[in-house]
């Protein structure tokens, strides 16, 4: 869903299809997702989408949660509309619906090189009975829900009128606003400013709610100010600019094409209805062109032909781009007392403690391997093991030295997001640190059960954890930092986007791998390259000494454990992190994978545990690695 998936993977595809095939799979696709359990939590841990609370905005009984929505006519069937409400935007507009069905009378048609959408039939949908149907098995919508309410196209004023009264009527319960579909009868003689200013006077007594019209910018002015000033003086709200324009009275076209035409109208209509309640919409691409609209005198504006070619992360760039472009007036953050330090000087002490741990544990696994409690355990000097098996101590070395390696590198992660993210009250940033620790300090207790206890491991994490614990011990409520907004669809974006789906498989990947070896850790223990490199089976260890197989087992666990924690530190940075100018996301992530990356790969080349399958999983994350890197440099550190 987010914008690294679309850009580079689904969008590519889904345009290989006929248009109304691709909207279909990609609506059921999501609509599918929103509805199994967890399923909405899914999506927004994905994207992180959920819009700043200083964006939104009240609108008589309404509150929206931000000026951005997403316009009627994408989802016609709402069966998506659940997934949909979970993009960041502030309000759905439903629709186009009639009383009866309307049919297309032919085919929806991208054109990709003016990016435009051509509908042959703006109000197709399929009627009153399935948009109710839909609205009472939606649940979890927690946003303002309009209803863009439309008419056959031959039908007579007294007949729209009392279609549009019922549809109110049998709508009302589940909206919170509506929106009249004026373009079926614009033109016809029968439809005066007289018959305009009593259609809409008698939908305006049949309910209380804010009730807007929506009205193409393709109209002429001439034709435009007998509607808008039937609509103000009936006692409307407002109006939505239908972002669009009508060729040859058949051919429904929004896009990029229509953008300036919409910028026009709506500047145009506020001069001529100064208090009129005006969402905006035609060709928001990128959001610039949402602060366009709203500088040009809208109040709400609302995406269609946006979500198909910028992709689904276009609302929450929008609504950062509006947020950065607000005066500063985040409130200050409500502190809990300090113990002894900020909460963000445990975060760093609690990295820079993660850092020293893993440099020392670097350092016993080079020189001795062995400690003497591992002795002790064992009943055996190293000598006395290196003479059973000449390969085991290095074995072990390849092992310790590759969980030094992922401490190393979890205390830079929990060292930067400390320093750049609590600091500053950025609240994605506690989350990570909250995930990724939870994990980290719960794998002490995965090697447990073979008998063998760590007590360096034991007393690092009783030094860490507390520290742990009152980094946590402060709210983080701050969005994100205040820097210049990312206004375009731009070159450095989309380069930006394939390094960040580059990072995200890192971050699967490193998770994964964790996960698999804290369950061999705790089953088999050994894999069969393992058994070839030390030439010896699982049994004859066990044979040599019974209480060998558990210290090894231990030290496998312990490196799952910290490689789970460290991907999930890593993905999590990734989806929520890249934005342009987060200049410090990029020499986390840089520096975090080199000593990852050196002790990880470099002690089998050491120990001489070359097997190239082995070995072919971390080849591939460190070339991913170094292209990610240079695909993101200019998005993230270009100022």
């Amino acid at each position: 869903m987010p914008d690294w998936s679309y850009q580079t993977m689904f969008r590519p595809l889904l345009f290989l299809m006929p248009p109304e095939r691709a909207r279909s799979i990609t609506l059921k696709s999501i609509g599918t997702l929103a509805k199994i359990p967890g399923g909405p939590y899914i999506i927004e841990w994905m994207g992180h989408m959920e819009p700043p609370s200083q964006l939104s905005k009240t609108i008589g009984p309404v509150t929206f949660p931000t000026p951005v929505g997403l316009g009627a006519g994408l989802d016609t069937e709402c069966i998506a509309i659940q997934a949909l409400s979970k993009f960041g935007f502030g309000f759905l507009e439903l629709g186009p619906v009639s009383k009866e069905p309307i049919d297309s009378d032919g085919t929806v048609q991208r054109d990709i090189a003016a990016m435009n959408i051509h509908y042959s039939s703006p109000l197709e949908n399929n009627g009153i009975h399935t948009l109710e149907r839909r609205l009472e098995g939606a649940s979890g919508i927690q946003i303002p829900i309009g209803v863009r309410l439309a008419c056959r196209p031959e039908a007579s004023l007294r007949d729209a009128t009392e279609e549009l009264q019922e549809l109110i009527a049998r709508l009302e319960r589940f909206c919170s606003f509506f929106t009249i579909d004026t373009r079926a009868n614009m033109g016809q003689p029968e439809w005066s400013h007289t018959a305009w200013k009593e259609h809409f006077s008698c939908l305006r007594n049949k309910t209380d709610m804010p009730l807007l019209l929506a009205i193409p910018p393709s109209l002429a002015e001439a034709e435009a100010l007998p509607i808008l000033t039937s609509a103000k003086e009936a006692g409307l709200n407002g109006f939505v600019v239908a972002g669009g324009t009508i060729q040859d009275n058949s051919v429904y076209i929004t896009g990029r094409s229509s953008h300036e035409q919409a910028v026009k109208f709506v500047s145009w209509a506020r001069e001529q209805w100064s208090d009129a309640l005006i969402i905006g919409s035609g060709g928001i691409l990128e959001p610039q062109n949402a602060l366009t609209l709203l500088a040009a005198g809208a109040n709400f504006v609302q995406l269609h032909s946006g979500l198909v070619y910028s992709g689904p992360g276009l609302p929450k760039r929008i609504n950062e781009a509006i947020l950065q472009t607000q005066p500063d007036t985040d409130a200050p953050q409500e502190k809990r007392p300090a113990f002894l330090f900020p909460s963000w000087i445990w975060g760093l002490l609690l990295g820079v403690g993660m850092i020293i741990g893993g440099a020392l544990a670097w350092l016993v696994a080079a020189t001795t391997v062995v400690l003497p409690y591992d002795e002790r355990f064992l009943g055996m000097s190293a000598d006395q093991l290196a003479l059973l098996n000449a390969q085991i101590l290095s074995f072990m070395s390849h092992d310790r030295i590759s969980l030094a390696g992922t401490m190393i590198s979890i205390g830079i992660l929990y060292s930067q997001l400390a320093y750049h993210g609590l600091r500053k009250d950025i609240h994605w940033t506690r989350t990570i640190l909250l995930v990724s620790g939870a994990v980290g300090f719960s794998s002490f207790f995965l090697f447990i059960g073979y008998g063998y206890f760590d007590y360096l491991h034991a007393t690092l994490a009783l030094v860490l954890f507390p520290m742990f614990l009152l980094a946590l011990r402060a709210p983080a409520k701050v969005h994100l930092t205040r820097l210049p907004p990312q206004l375009h669809n731009d070159q450095d974006w989309r380069m930006a986007l394939w390094g960040q789906l580059l990072f995200v498989i890192i971050g699967f990947g490193l998770t994964g791998a964790g996960i698999i070896i804290s369950i061999i850790g705790v089953t088999g223990v050994f894999i069969p390259s393992d058994l070839v490199f030390l030439c010896v089976s699982a049994d004859t260890l066990q044979s040599y000494n019974e209480r060998l197989i558990p210290v090894i087992a231990h030290d496998r666990a312990g490196f799952g454990g910290a490689l789970v924690s460290n991907g999930l530190a890593v993905l999590l940075i990734s989806l929520w992190g890249i934005r342009r100018g987060e200049a410090w996301i990029w020499w986390t992530l840089f520096l975090a994978g080199i000593p990852g990356f050196i002790s990880g790969i470099g002690i089998h080349f050491t120990v001489g545990y070359v097997d190239f399958i082995h070995l072919l999983p971390a080849y591939v994350a460190v070339i991913l690695f170094f292209v990610a890197l240079v695909l993101l440099k200019p998005y993230l550190c270009r100022t």
